[in-house]
Formats: C-alpha cells, sequence, structure tokens
C-alpha cells in the first residue's frame, strides 16, 4: 500500500464477485485485514472504502466496543472496535491502523482495524466451514476459513458483527 495515498478504492459487481471463463473457478473478491495478531477477510462488497486513521472524537459514556466518531465528508460516522468482541488486544501503534466503512447494517459505520492487507480473489470452492475450536461469539459471526499459504483467514459476515446483540441495544437507546 502506497503511503502517499489517502484511501483506498475497491470495487467490484453488484453480486460482489468476478465470474471467471467456463474453465475457470468462480471467484470471491475479499479484504484482507489484521485484528491483533489475527487475519481476517470480508466480502469486498461490504466495505464502500478504506481510509487512514482520521482524527478521532471521544464521545462520554460509551461502551468498550465504540471508539468515538470521525467526520467523513459531512457525515458523522461511529467508529467500532471489534476487538472488543473477539477478546483481543487492540494495538496501541495506530501508523498501520486504517478503517473500513461499510453500510451493510443498512447505516455507516467505520470499523478499525490494525492493519488491511490486500484485496484478493478467493475460489469460492476454497472456503471451509468455521473451525469447530472456535470460542461461540466468533464462531457466530464467521462464514467460514480460507487456507492460504502458510496462515488461515477468518471470513466475517461484518453485518452479523454490527447486528450483534450489544450493538442493537445502543442503537435502541439512540432512537
Amino acid at each position: 500500500m502506497a503511503e502517499g495515498n489517502e484511501k483506498i478504492i475497491v470495487e467490484a459487481d453488484e453480486q460482489g464477485s468476478y465470474r471467471g471463463s467456463k474453465d475457470k473457478k468462480n471467484t470471491v473478491r475479499v479484504l484482507v485485514f489484521s485484528l491483533a495478531a489475527e487475519d481476517y477477510c470480508i466480502e469486498i462488497k461490504q466495505a464502500k472504502e478504506v481510509i487512514r486513521l482520521p482524527e478521532i472524537t471521544r464521545v462520554p459514556n460509551t461502551p468498550e466496543f465504540i471508539a468515538g466518531v470521525m467526520n467523513l465528508r459531512g457525515e458523522i460516522i461511529a467508529l467500532v472496535i471489534p476487538h472488543y468482541f473477539f477478546g483481543l488486544e487492540r494495538k496501541k501503534k495506530a501508523e498501520e491502523a486504517r478503517i473500513i466503512i461499510t453500510d451493510t447494517a443498512g447505516y455507516s459505520v467505520g470499523i478499525l482495524v490494525d492493519r488491511v492487507e490486500d484485496a484478493i480473489d478467493i475460489e469460492e470452492g476454497s472456503i471451509q466451514a468455521p473451525l469447530s475450536t472456535l470460542n461461540e461469539t466468533i464462531f457466530s459471526f464467521t462464514r467460514g476459513q480460507i487456507h492460504q499459504g502458510n496462515r488461515i483467514l477468518t471470513l466475517l459476515d461484518i453485518e452479523k458483527v454490527l447486528n450483534n446483540n450489544e450493538i442493537n441495544v445502543l442503537r435502541k437507546g439512540a432512537e
């Protein structure tokens, strides 16, 4: 990723898939990122954009999983810390931290991640069922596991993460 760029723009078709010719296998484009020392990914269609960490305004009396809010081209967006839901330590060094902007839950929200690595194509057939050894919370947010080289990527359903009970209680209080 180039240091001078302010954001990464990734485009996908409406289904978020990239279909090859008849002799090629169906692929799904995913955005690979890190939380703590763990590798995760989401389907690219779940991400509107990826931006560098902006100035964050802390909001008093918010739960631990809310980092604060930011202004994105005039829109105030809440920033969610997914580490909280997965029981992971959040890195204090913010140099590589990025925000994934998504609206898959029906509203715009920023997901604070430690690092965004790349957007890659994976074969649909390579997505395996989530490991039964995952803790129950992570398992409920996981669509599958992908073996890529010497690592395993956990494919998340970010919509499920953003529609969990704790966030829904917070949203209902705001309405």
